[in-house]
């Protein structure tokens, strides 16, 4: 098993005023996918625990409407904030975001280990991907591999880079690692 290395969906983050105002986001992503002709399942929101928290009824509605235009729906920073299991099992997500804060420590504060081994499994239970936000470190790839984790993002993969040279790795659907790419075995 190895964490995937080229970019599989582009994900977009989602603010509170934007949920919102959802009919508006939605005409906007329906145009946007059509201007750039995206496939629509290239296409991951991104909504933190905060504007999970502040979603009513009527947002949870929005949220399967956006789900309908078959894009992703991901938690971002999972396990911060006001953490709740309401939100991988109430909302239509696809995908954990692990928060950097708990993936920084994995390798040397054993706490931080278990929430991350905690919700990897609380995450494939629930049919859900995970992705590692903030992974520096060699020791922490072969930790999140053990853990079960599919994906990651940091600066162990590419630091940020301008828009012209981003556009190019997307094309090429390549990113290129701050160390040599390298093939993990499962520590399981």
């Amino acid at each position: 098993m190895r964490l995937v290395w080229c970019p599989q969906v582009l994900a977009v983050k989602v603010s509170g005023v934007q949920l919102k105002n959802a009919s508006e986001l939605e005409r906007g992503i329906e145009a946007s996918l059509v201007r750039w002709n995206v496939d629509p399942g290239d296409i991951e929101l991104e909504l933190t625990e905060s504007v999970l928290m502040e979603a009513t009824q009527r947002h949870s509605l929005r949220l399967e409407n956006l789900r309908q235009l078959a894009t992703k729906i991901a938690i971002d920073d999972f396990g911060t904030g006001y953490s709740s299991l309401k939100y991988p099992t109430t909302y239509p997500v696809k995908r954990l975001k692990l928060a950097q804060e708990f993936v920084l420590r994995v390798t040397v504060n054993y706490r931080n280990g278990a929430v991350v081994r905690a919700t990897i499994r609380l995450a494939h239970e629930l049919n859900l991907d995970v992705l590692a936000e903030g992974v520096e470190t060699e020791a922490q790839i072969r930790f999140l591999i053990g853990a079960g984790c599919e994906h990651a993002q940091g600066y162990y993969f590419s630091r940020p880079v301008r828009v012209g040279e981003a556009t190019a790795m997307l094309r090429d659907g390549r990113v290129e690692p701050a160390a040599p790419p390298r093939r993990f075995t499962s520590a399981a």
